[in-house]
């Protein structure tokens, strides 16, 4: 081969590989800008709108398990109301079968209290064994266990109430002694009606519709209660219920007045021919739920109810006693033939206000002076003056001493409760103040009027005298 012809091929092949080397060069540069071109496409994408859709779709996950978690309460919740769960706390402790045709509650009741009490009035503490003006020490005044439910299906319900209280109360006429409080059977028979048999508070008086003491304001049964409460009695009640208006009554044996016996036995000499209470009560505003208790907590919706209650009995054993007797003998006066109250109530989150009066026609007093009229009034509030800490105070007066020239009762009392866990859990000082010192019987006894008032709460024994009483009290309640 020539040189020229090697020269000119040599040429040729350059020009060849460097046409390749340029066209592959070229796609590849093609390529690069198309895939620059749709990274600056995603970046824009994602600067306009990636941020939000990311943030959007965590928010919508995040709301999802929200509602499966609220509905996953939701339904644990209903679950135990409805008897589907077999055991746990739902206001009280439960177990019930998988139905719910049979279940069993347990709830119960404690207060323990320091008092204090001074008989400024008694005229015979002199000596050196003569009982002290002043007097103090704890006491375990109530011990209440109660057992509730329903059997065969949930419109056949059960109460039974135990209580083991120091001292005696309009619904516990034992002292120091296990007794039955509550010994009921109540039948739902829907469109809001019920019959209860059994022992039973006596439908009559505001504090008759709750459950026990541990619901009042005070921790303890209003002075007036104690001088009027008919507490319980074994007979038979019918209740009806609306959202508005309920109404409650019965048959019983004998009501009796504080001081009285309880004729529980069918053949009891004190029982009564016929023996009819009854209440009715209109809810203006709030629930029936507000008024369950006598507090009003802050955050509770307004809540106004007005009531009333009338008891008829026609006496039979007692009627026309043979011999006089001391007033208030217990078994022998403390019958009434007929009672009439009427009650207010008003609840405004965090204030509460009662207003109660009474006038009744009564043999329970003065075997020369029956038929006696008495009438008396209680005025009663509180007031949260922080989330935890409520003020109280109440006056109370009745004429119910002047039917034997005891005098009328005459009494103010106030206090305050330091609120743990609402009802469930608080602490009471209370003072009781005798206004009046009007009393004569029983050696200047101010609380023979009331005929049980306990010590500690104006109460004039072992103190005989016109009494102040303190009470610090702690109450646990489930």
């Amino acid at each position: 081969m020539s040189l020229t012809k090697f020269v000119g091929l040599l040429a040729g092949s350059t020009l060849t590989l460097t046409g390749v080397s340029y066209g592959a060069a070229e796609a590849n540069n093609d390529t690069t800008a198309q895939i620059n071109q749709l990274k600056a496409e995603i970046a824009q994408m994602k600067a306009a709108q990636g941020d939000q859709w990311l943030t959007e779709q965590r928010a919508e996950q995040i709301r999802g398990v929200v509602q499966d978690v609220l509905a996953d309460s939701s339904t644990r919740s209903s679950f135990q109301q409805a008897g589907g769960a077999t055991s746990g706390y739902d206001n009280g402790f439960f177990l019930s079968s998988a139905d719910g045709n049979y279940k069993l509650k347990i709830n119960a009741l404690e207060q323990v209290r320091f008092v204090w009490g001074n008989g400024y009035g008694a005229g015979n503490n002199t000596g050196p064994s003569a009982a002290s003006n002043n007097q103090w020490g704890f006491e375990n005044r109530r011990t209440q266990v109660f057992f509730s439910g329903n059997v065969v299906d949930p419109s056949w319900k059960y109460l039974v109430g135990m209580a083991y209280d120091s001292q005696i109360d309009p619904y516990v006429r034992t002292a120091d002694s296990f007794q039955i409080l509550y010994a009921q059977v109540t039948k739902t028979l829907g469109n809001g009606f019920s019959v209860t048999v059994g022992q039973q508070n006596v439908a009559f008086t505001l504090q008759s519709q709750l459950f026990n003491a541990g619901m009042t304001q005070f921790g303890e049964y209003s002075l007036f209660e104690y001088a009027f409460g008919a507490g319980q009695q074994v007979g038979i009640s019918a209740k009806w219920e609306s959202d508005m208006v309920r109404a409650m009554g019965g048959y019983y044996n004998a009501i009796y007045l504080p001081g009285g016996g309880t004729a529980n036995s069918w053949n009891d000499p004190n029982n009564q021919g016929v023996a009819l209470a009854g209440r009715a009560e209109v809810k203006l505003a709030g629930t029936w739920d507000q008024f369950s208790k006598e507090s009003s907590f802050k955050g509770e919706e307004f809540g106004l109810m007005a009531g009333g209650g009338i008891f008829w009995q026609t006496a039979r054993e007692i009627n026309n006693p043979t011999t006089a007797v001391a007033p208030l003998t217990p078994g022998t006066y403390g019958f009434a033939p007929v009672g009439i109250t009427v009650d207010a109530t008003a609840k405004f989150g965090g204030f509460n206000l009662i207003g109660q009066l009474l006038w009744q026609n009564s043999y329970a007093f003065d075997a020369n002076s029956q038929n006696a009229s008495t009438w008396g009034f209680n005025i009663q509030g509180g007031a949260f003056v922080t989330e935890d800490l409520e003020v109280f105070g109440a006056w109370n007066y009745n004429t119910i001493g002047t039917a034997s020239s005891n005098g009328a009762a005459n009494y103010v009392q106030v206090g305050a409760n330091w609120y743990f866990a609402k009802n469930s859990m608080k602490m009471t000082v209370m003072g009781t103040i005798p206004v009046s010192t009007t009393a004569t019987q029983q050696g200047g006894d101010y609380s023979a009027n009331y005929g049980l008032l306990p010590t500690g709460v104006g109460g004039g024994t072992p103190v005989t005298g016109d009494n102040f009483g303190l009470v610090v009290q702690l109450q646990l309640m489930f």
